[in-house]
């Protein structure tokens, strides 16, 4: 609960101070880097309960289904060469954001959506030395049951990897992989050259003629359907290239890959822009919920606290749901709730003749 209070900000003293008045400050530091519970079981039954609702959820609206990749950068102050205790796991990462390099701890999450639903499936700090982030996306993508309905997996040009889709398309179960490509694609195409065209060289061959009009919710873009493929990439997919509509054949250029010609250009941007879903997440959590200003220092201990942090997310849209509510008015909602039940605590209390410093004591503000 202390998430949702009014006051909190990530930090650790917080958790005591805003939920758990009798406890120690650093009891809770302890337990996040000393206890011997199962971190991995509590992301196991976790993640267990996260696909039974978006599975529920599915059944019941008949709605797609979209796992988003995703990666974000929490930056952290750099450490002075003598520190003795400096937050482990922490590295230099390219911030989309600041577009530059900065120190601190890259983040890889996925986020199944369905309909309204939108459930954290996984959040963990990316430490290259034991996997990749692509391996991280197989290894969530493997978890995925058959669902009810299609399955969108989305991700950026830095998840558009050839064992990525793989992992998709093995499925079988109307799971389609959607994701843009890398500018260094090598096209190949009927009549062409044996070695195919670079991306760019391909794009300067075309003409209008090679391009249609489409819309993309108030937005209206020029596209071009490649009748080829990337030998790396499945050789029944289709690869779309597109402009906004007053800056056709300029240099800036959005290459869309994906898994199955079953479906028309529109379509494909339309649900490849439901991509920008998890952003909003990673800006609501750094926002509302505070990842990005921890200050623990052991990655056991961070581990935790994202867990932690994931549960609090998937609370409030579980709990919330049935009002459509996103994260902001459902913690305003459970502030409400949580002031409505401490008045009623005190009143009840006092009309059963405990002494007010005997209630003090038990709130903590004594």
């Amino acid at each position: 609960m202390s998430f949702m209070q009014d006051g909190f900000n990530g930090k650790i003293f917080n958790v005591p101070e805003y939920g758990m008045p009798n406890i120690h400050r650093t009891s809770v530091g302890r337990y996040l880097a000393d206890s011997p519970w199962s971190t991995s079981l509590i992301i196991a039954v976790y993640q267990g309960f996260v696909i039974r609702q978006i599975l529920i959820h599915a059944k019941k609206t008949g709605c797609p289904v979209f796992v988003i990749l995703d990666d974000t950068v929490v930056e952290h102050a750099k450490p002075s060469p003598n520190a003795l205790n400096p937050i482990e796991g922490c590295g230099k990462h390219w911030s989309n954001l600041k577009k530059r390099t900065v120190y601190g701890h890259q983040i890889a999450g996925v986020l199944l959506v369905c309909d309204d639903l939108k459930l954290p499936l996984y959040l963990e700090v990316y430490d290259k030395s034991k996997q990749s982030k692509i391996e991280m996306a197989c290894n969530a993508i493997k978890l995925l049951p058959k669902f009810p309905t299609q399955v969108f997996v989305l991700g950026d040009r830095w998840y558009s990897g050839d064992p990525v889709i793989k992992a998709t398309i093995s499925k079988k179960f109307d799971f389609v992989y959607i994701g843009a490509l890398k500018s260094d694609r090598v096209i190949h195409t009927p009549g062409g050259l044996k070695w195919g065209l670079p991306v760019d060289d391909y794009v300067k061959k075309l003409t209008k003629t090679d391009v249609h009009l489409v819309t993309v919710g108030n937005r209206r873009y020029w596209i071009h359907r490649v009748n080829g493929y990337n030998k790396k990439l499945p050789k029944g997919s289709v690869i779309l290239i597109s402009w906004p509509e007053k800056q056709l054949f300029q240099e800036q250029k959005h290459r869309v890959f994906c898994s199955t010609r079953d479906f028309e250009d529109q379509f494909i941007l339309n649900t490849y822009s439901d991509r920008w879903t998890i952003e909003v997440f990673f800006r609501s959590n750094k926002m509302k919920l505070h990842l990005a200003r921890y200050q623990i220092r052991t990655m056991l201990a961070i581990r935790r606290y994202l867990v932690i942090l994931l549960i609090a997310y998937a609370y409030c849209s579980i709990t919330g749901l049935e009002g459509c509510l996103t994260l902001t008015p459902r913690r305003l909602e459970e502030r409400r709730e949580m002031k409505s039940n401490l008045v009623d605590y005190v009143f009840h209390q006092a009309q059963a003749g405990v002494p007010l410093p005997q209630i003090k004591e038990n709130l903590g503000v004594a």
